[in-house]
């Protein structure tokens, strides 16, 4: 029996977060909180709002991520100098080799991933995922 697309792309995801999370692993992260702690690297200083914006997360969901990774000692907060309402999110020391880390295994895999295809291989791949994206939202 052929397998129906949406089966080849759960496999596909499932093998890839078990590859990444497990490299991942050493770090003390899983995968979205690797991708969390790369964009509070691109972002120094930024707020809770910001990220969630910028990753269209919700706010709460956000609190507990960045709780994980201030707990490991990745990020710290202070309060805003301007406004005493807001916290400002600063990357540490361990939190920036650990974001280059993190973003070294996630080129590697995206290397590997598409090992075999031509840009214009990727090209068509990335249209069709859109069309499936839009298709869900």
């Amino acid at each position: 029996m052929e397998k129906e697309l949406a089966e080849y792309l759960r496999i596909v995801t499932q093998a890839s977060y078990s590859q990444v999370e497990s490299r991942l692993n050493k770090y003390g992260l899983v995968k979205g909180q690797a991708h969390l702690l790369v964009v509070i690297k691109d972002n120094d200083g930024c707020t809770q709002k910001d990220l969630s914006e910028i990753l269209n997360i919700k706010y709460s969901s956000m609190s507990e991520r960045l709780n994980k990774l201030e707990e490991i000692g990745y990020i710290e907060r202070t309060t805003d100098q301007n406004n005493m309402k807001f916290k400002r999110i600063f990357i540490t020391t361990a939190g920036k080799t650990a974001a280059t880390q993190c973003r070294r295994i996630q080129n590697e895999f995206n290397q590997n991933l598409f090992k075999g295809f031509t840009k214009k291989d990727i090209k068509q791949f990335e249209s069709y995922l859109d069309k499936i994206i839009q298709n869900v939202k």
